[in-house]
């Protein structure tokens, strides 16, 4: 079995036909290679953008490293002074010698925060309630100890990092403060004698930072082990976690690769470095928004183009509808009018020399010879209906006539009598009823007195006794019908009846007559010994016609009238009777009374 084609042309209208191909051959290619290039440059772009960020996010994290190991270096420095550890050492005895060891210490303070690279370092002595006119000039008389780094600091051996926010202490964090804290030891002794802590204004990061950020919208993290941001350019944001569920992930998981994420439903392109200072991570948030900027102009050309393309798809579409789908589609529906019997369809006049006016001109010819094949042969079937009515009429009366004169020969001849005058009147009655003035048309009760005229003349003209009975339903009697219906049967009946009579037999016709719905319905039931079925099966055929011995004439004639004037399913059926004889049923439509009336005007 042959596999049916993926895509058929065939099922659709040519006006879609066409908005599909321009689909398949213009716009599809076309959206196929924007969308290629706008990809592929979006991700050339990208892959640019990633490689600059990230050798710039190298370069500034080097120089946080290089910064923080100076600062690492000068608070070692001042560890390990023998001036600064002496001096914490001192247990002042009175005030005078705790205002003279605080002096040394806020000048030492001092002198150390006097540097070129934008830190301060403060001194934190371990018992700082021992140094209360140092702790008032250096801490605005804030008690330290009960500072929760303070505390926690005391614990631990190792360096560590503070965050201090103007949140927390407004008289001496103006700004955020990142600090480096180490305990200070003696050289010969194992508890500690203080704190040094070397402070870093956040916004000194910047000057570290700034070269790395390269455009508007770009965000410059500093993030911490535990994940706080320890420097952001919004200050809001310092001190903060992560918010994003996302860059925690890709800091876990996967620090130092470009990557792209989405954060508050926009894509980022994440890049970042880590610290070998202290193992934070350096993190920048570059919009792909921002990337794609450059080429927004290339995508909105496009755009343009595929509008352009798309309108002039529209125009081609509305050029061959107007132009050949809408004349196509008339002659069509044209055609099926054709199709239906209707031969006057109704097309636009065009002056076109194009196939579709020739199509025009050459259906309308067609159309219009049709129409006078179908005039001609509807006129010559109603001649040919004509001149059979009047050859199946004029087969009846002649040879009917014939008889009857016979008849009235022979009674003559053989009795002399005066009766004959009765059969002369009976026969004047009957062929008043055949002729009946020309029309074809007559009722059911003059066919009825047709019969009994002729009934009369038979029953004068033969020995044979006779007796016909009527059993017509009185409602039928004015009805319209063809003239000449019950005589041939009737006289078909007598003969076939007679023939087989014996001496002193009576022959018995008995007409029915009664109304269907639409159909008349009469029987002729004679008392004969019925009909052969191959005979009966020839009587009505026209094929008996040509036969030597013309058998059934009269049968044949009303049947053929009736079949000719009111189509195949009325006319006669022959059958034997349950208990001998024949039965010939005759059918016929019912006519209202204007039937008769509108002939006989004719």
């Amino acid at each position: 079995m042959p596999k049916a084609p993926l895509l058929d042309l065939g099922r659709f209208s040519i006006r879609y036909q066409v908005i599909l191909l321009f689909f398949l051959i213009i716009a599809l290619p076309f959206i196929f290679i924007g969308y290629f290039s706008y990809s592929k440059s979006v991700q050339a772009i990208q892959n640019v953008s990633s490689l600059i960020s990230k050798e710039m996010m190298d370069k500034n994290a080097n120089n946080l490293d290089n910064y923080l190991d100076l600062v690492d270096r000068a608070q070692n420095d001042i560890m390990y002074s023998p001036d600064m550890q002496h001096l914490l050492s001192i247990e002042p005895a009175d005030s005078l010698e705790e205002m003279e060891i605080a002096s040394k210490l806020i000048q030492y303070s001092t002198d150390l925060s006097s540097n070129a690279h934008a830190y301060s370092i403060r001194i934190f002595p371990i018992e700082p309630s021992r140094y209360p006119t140092f702790t008032h000039s250096i801490y605005q008389n804030v008690d330290v100890e009960k500072e929760e780094w303070f505390r926690d600091g005391g614990a631990m051996k190792s360096p560590f990092w503070q965050l201090f926010l103007p949140s927390d202490n407004p008289y001496l964090y103006k700004e955020p403060i990142l600090s480096l804290i180490k305990q200070i030891y003696g050289l010969n002794k194992t508890q500690p004698l203080g704190f040094v802590a070397a402070d870093i204004k956040v916004s000194t990061l910047s000057d570290y930072l700034a070269p790395v950020i390269m455009m508007d919208q770009q965000q410059v993290m500093l993030i911490d082990e535990q994940g706080t941001i320890v420097y952001h350019q919004d200050q809001t944001l310092i001190g903060t976690s992560v918010a994003s569920s996302a860059l925690s992930e890709y800091l876990r998981k996967r620090p130092g690769s470009d990557v792209t994420i989405a954060i508050d439903g926009d894509e980022y392109m994440v890049t970042s470095a880590t610290l070998a200072h202290n193992g934070w991570k350096l993190v920048s948030l570059l919009p792909v928004s921002l990337l794609t900027r450059p080429i927004s102009g290339i995508e909105q050309i496009s755009f343009l183009f595929l509008f352009f393309y798309f309108g002039l798809s529209v125009f081609t579409v509305a050029y061959l509808t107007s132009r050949f789908t809408n004349p196509i589609q008339k002659l069509v529906q044209a055609m099926r009018m054709v199709e239906r019997g209707d031969l006057l369809p109704r097309l636009p006049q065009v002056k076109r020399m194009d196939e579709i006016g020739w199509l025009y001109h050459g259906f309308d010819n067609l159309v219009q010879r049709i129409d006078q094949l179908v005039q001609n042969a509807e006129k010559a079937a109603k001649d040919k209906k004509e001149l059979e009515f009047q050859v199946l009429t004029h087969q009846i009366n002649p040879h009917f006539l014939y008889n009857t004169l016979e008849a009235i020969r022979w009674k003559a001849e053989s009795r002399k009598s005066d009766d004959i005058s009765e059969m002369v009147r009976s026969l004047g009655n009957l062929l008043r009823l055949s002729l009946n003035d020309g029309r074809e048309m007559s009722t059911v009760e003059r066919e009825i007195e047709h019969v009994k005229a002729y009934v009369s003349l038979q029953t004068a003209r033969q020995d044979t006794s006779i007796r016909i009975v009527y059993l017509i339903d009185e409602e039928i009697l004015q009805l319209p019908c063809l003239r000449l219906l019950f005589q041939p049967l009737v006289e078909n009946a007598i003969k076939h009846g007679t023939r087989f009579a014996g001496e002193g037999e009576t022959v018995k016709v008995v007409i029915t007559g009664r109304m269907e719905s639409s159909v008349l319905r009469f029987e002729i039931i004679d008392n004969g010994p019925g009909i052969p079925k191959e005979v009966r099966a020839a009587l009505l055929s026209p094929e008996n016609e040509t036969s030597s011995q013309r058998k059934g004439v009269g049968l044949r004639n009303v049947h053929e009238r009736l079949t000719i004037y009111f189509g195949e399913r009325y006319g006669l059926r022959i059958r034997n009777g349950d208990e001998g004889g024949t039965v010939i049923e005759l059918t016929h439509p019912v006519l209202n009374g204007e039937s008769t009336a509108s002939e006989a005007s004719a």
